[in-house]
Parts: structure tokens; C-alpha cells; sequence
């Protein structure tokens, strides 16, 4: 019998079409010797988007809609995550990622996956790494090493080396270890208690939670193209993180990989007309650009805060799992 590999993403209804080009390339190019069961938690995918996703369901490929919130109410019967921990906070399928051990408690090993990838590599090599006892497998986040503000918040503020500073678009995730030291539990606390504000929110926390027990995958498992980094020798994966995106700018490396997997996908029309409305408007990048620089002054502002996970660290015992 072929073992199966968990792999989940966590969507709005939105970013349905880029799911189906990741989905296209991962069927496409992984190994067929394994079964592959795509979890994709979402509150809002339309009836019509989800037929369209489910072209890709097959025996060997099984695809499984799953509500975020209904799981997530599983954790908080009472209510109390609802009211108050995210309330200030952006969606709740930002912070799937944390409790995706606790949830699906018949897997011990998992991957995560963003959305706006596509996957020219055999996604079951990375099922097939090797990563001890560590909680995550994931690769350090170099797009922000240029971008000094990034890199003080996360210096000053997170408490962690901002060169060894990970991603969390791509996971491979110890789920039978993220258990044994409750990743689900810690964090909810720490909201709860304390409510930080964050720059990169799931990721921040995944940061401060796992460093020290964290497993550096080879950065060709989460090739993030830009202006600085454009060229990967042998990309498994590929992300296109923050702006770097196909269907706002053709010219981003790799986009030729994406427009080929987003012909297969069932949506290349609706892709291929939200990129014609983005270019015509000669203000949208301009406003998505701005976005990242409300970022950086937040990341500014946040350095200098007298609360932070750093003075956390080093005034209680136990914040980092690892500990």
C-alpha cells in the first residue's frame, strides 16, 4: 500500500485560481510510487471555485474541503479565540499553520504550503527529509535580508538572529512533536496574555516559538525570486512572496513556469484578467507597494516598543518551545 503525504493550505476564496496552478504543478511533477491528500481549509471558497478545484481529485490526489472556523472552534468551545485574540488581527487562515498539529492528530508529519507557488520539483523528496527531532523544516527567509527595518524588528523585537529568521510559506512540519510540546497551546496563551502586534504574524510567532529546534531546508525548496535573487540552480518550489508575483508583474523571474501550470489549472482566463485590470491601473502597484512600506514603519515603530517577544524571553522562562 503507497503511504500517504499530507499537504494543506489554507485560502480565502480569492486566491482560489493561484491554489489551482500550485495544484496543477504539484500533481504534475510529483512521484506517483505515494498518495497525496490536499487539505485545503477555507470559510469561503464559492460552490463554483470549488468544482473547478476539484478537477484535480483523484484516488491518488484526494482533495478535502474543510471550514477553518469549525475546526478552529474545536480548540475554543467557548469562544474565547473568537472575541479576543484575533479580533484585532488580520484572517484567521493566516494562523492555520500553528494549529495544523493539533488538528489533524492522525498524521506525524506534514507539510504546509502558501498558495502562490508552483511546485516544478517532486514535493515527496521533501516529505523525504530527514529532520530529527526538530519541530519545522523550513528555509531562512532571505527576501527581508536587504531591508534594514525587517531586519532590526526582528533582531530587537522577535529576539531572533534575523539571518537564521525562517519563511512559513513552506513547512515541513514534525506534527507528532508539535504536539508533545503543545505549539497550539503555548501560542494561544501568549496571545491571550499578552496580544503582541506583529509584522508577519503566524511567521513571527513560528519564529520565536521553534527557534532553536528548527531544521534549515535548502532555499531551492522556497525559491522566493526578486529584483536582488532571480536565479535558483535547481528550484523545487517556488514562491512568489510579497510583491514578486506573476500576475502583477510578468516580468518576475519564473513566470513563465506559473503561466504554463496556469494553463492547466481551470482558471487561466480569471488569472489572465485580473492581471489585464492590474496593469491598466497605473495606481494598484503604487497601493501594493505602499502596503509593504506600511510594513516597514511598522516594523520601525514595533522595534522601539518596551513590550516585545524579546523582553518576554528574557524575563519569563519557557517562551521558546525548545527551552
Amino acid at each position: 500500500m503507497k503511504q500517504t503525504i499530507p499537504v494543506f493550505f489554507s485560502v480565502n476564496d480569492g486566491y482560489a485560481p493561484y491554489l489551482a496552478v500550485a495544484l496543477s504543478s504539484i500533481k504534475e511533477n510529483s512521484s506517483k510510487d505515494y498518495n497525496y491528500r490536499i487539505h485545503i481549509l477555507s470559510d469561503d471558497i464559492s460552490d463554483e471555485n470549488r468544482l473547478k478545484l476539484s478537477r484535480f481529485n483523484s484516488p491518488e490526489f484526494a482533495l478535502e474541503f474543510i471550514p477553518l472556523s469549525d475546526r478552529l472552534r474545536e480548540l475554543d468551545p467557548n469562544g474565547t479565540l473568537s472575541r479576543h485574540s484575533f479580533a484585532a488581527f488580520s484572517s484567521l487562515t493566516i494562523y492555520f499553520r500553528i494549529f495544523i498539529a493539533k488538528l489533524f492528530p492522525q498524521y506525524d508529519k506534514g507539510i504546509y504550503l502558501d498558495s502562490d507557488i508552483v511546485v516544478p520539483g517532486d514535493i515527496s523528496l521533501l516529505w523525504k527529509e530527514k529532520m530529527g527531532d526538530n519541530l519545522i523544516g523550513a528555509v531562512a527567509d532571505y527576501s527581508i535580508q536587504h531591508i534594514a527595518p525587517f531586519m532590526r524588528y526582528i533582531d530587537e523585537y522577535d529576539g531572533v538572529d534575523h539571518r537564521n529568521y525562517i519563511n512559513s510559506g513552506v513547512l515541513l512540519l514534525n506534527m507528532k512533536r508539535l504536539r508533545e510540546v503543545d505549539i497550539a497551546g503555548k501560542f494561544l496563551y501568549l496571545m491571550n496574555t499578552y496580544g503582541l502586534q506583529t509584522v508577519a504574524p503566524d511567521q513571527d510567532y513560528l519564529n520565536v516559538l521553534c527557534w532553536g529546534s528548527i531544521h534549515y531546508l535548502d532555499p531551492n525548496w522556497d525559491a522566493m525570486p526578486s529584483e536582488r535573487i532571480s536565479v535558483f540552480d535547481n528550484p523545487q518550489i517556488i514562491h512568489f512572496n510579497l510583491s514578486s508575483k506573476p500576475w502583477l508583474n510578468e516580468s518576475v523571474p519564473y513566470s513563465d513556469l506559473f503561466w504554463h501550470y496556469a494553463k492547466r489549472s481551470g482558471f487561466y482566463a480569471t488569472i489572465r484578467r485580473r492581471w489585464r485590470a492590474f496593469i491598466s491601473d497605473t495606481s494598484a502597484m503604487e497601493r501594493y507597494q505602499s502596503d509593504i512600506a506600511d510594513l516597514v514603519r511598522l516594523a520601525d515603530r514595533l522595534t522601539r516598543a518596551k513590550l516585545s517577544f524579546k523582553s518576554l524571553s528574557a524575563s519569563r522562562k519557557g517562551l521558546r518551545l525548545c527551552s
